[in-house]
């Protein structure tokens, strides 16, 4: 067993709710400054995603502007670029690039997150900016209002959201594939609960990236921050704490499609 003599940590605490209590404990994520949502841990993806929320927000303002110094019916067209300004400010909230921000930003994206799940999942920010990317197109260059913008910013969007799908299906496989080893291994009379000892309730990053190594006899299948986004999105709320618990662990194994990081 994985017991925390092994991994020289304290018991995992874990969080012990199930998907069907998400929504009732929201106070326990990010707002309470016990997780973070492991997609904004590292720098550099802040500001990628920063940058495109600006140019959403950019696109809305100026197109709203536009449309309203030079009416013209079409009101389908116009709700497009007010969509587009509202979630544009929205994103520019959520991924505002402050290492520590304060309590009152970080309750606003606790809640946004409470309704906008995918926003914390690199495979769901990918499919959001692709989709962002053609409003964007549609909004600058279709209308004829900047070729130029419409042509660079849908590029950008299209790039980050590529990226972001790619890295995010990356770790989703290499994920899937300890899913399938786990359960290789327990086909063979091996039991998944053998790497929780039974005062545990969860397993520690360092705790699951032994049993990492345990069955899949790969050392650096996952980079220290790779573990960080797999262990967010195994957790059955928005954010995490850090720990996988024994739920979220004996949820995840089950056979099915493979889990989207």
């Amino acid at each position: 067993m994985f017991g925390t003599d092994v991994q020289g940590g304290g018991p995992a605490g874990g969080n012990m709710m199930g998907p069907s209590t998400m929504g009732g404990h929201m106070e326990q994520g990010l707002a309470g400054g016990q997780a973070v949502a492991g997609i904004e841990k590292t720098m550099k993806w802040k500001l990628f995603f920063f940058a495109g929320a600006c140019i959403v927000f950019a696109t809305g303002v100026t197109t709203v502007l536009y449309w309203i110094l030079h009416f013209t019916w079409g009101p389908a067209t116009f709700m497009s670029e007010i969509f587009l300004l509202v979630f544009g400010l929205l994103m520019m909230v959520l991924d505002f690039p402050v290492p520590h921000p304060n309590e009152t930003l970080v309750a606003i994206r606790d809640h946004c997150y409470k309704f906008l799940l995918f926003m914390t999942r690199f495979m769901g920010r990918g499919m959001w900016y692709l989709f962002l990317a053609t409003l964007v197109f549609g909004a600058l260059w279709d209308t004829k209002i900047n070729w130029f913008f419409g042509a660079t910013f849908s590029l950008y969007l299209i790039l980050l959201g590529a990226g972001a799908l790619g890295k995010g299906y990356l770790i989703s496989a290499q994920l899937d594939k300890v899913r399938l080893a786990l359960l290789r291994e327990h086909d063979t009379g091996g039991n998944i609960e053998h790497y929780l000892s039974s005062s545990q309730k969860g397993l520690t990053k360092a705790q699951f990236k032994a049993m990492v190594e345990n069955v899949t006899g790969e050392k650096d299948l996952f980079t220290d921050d790779d573990l960080d986004y797999v262990i967010n999105a195994l957790s059955f709320l928005p954010s995490s704490d850090g720990t996988v618990s024994r739920e979220e662990l004996l949820y995840w194994v089950r056979p099915g499609l493979m889990l989207m990081v």
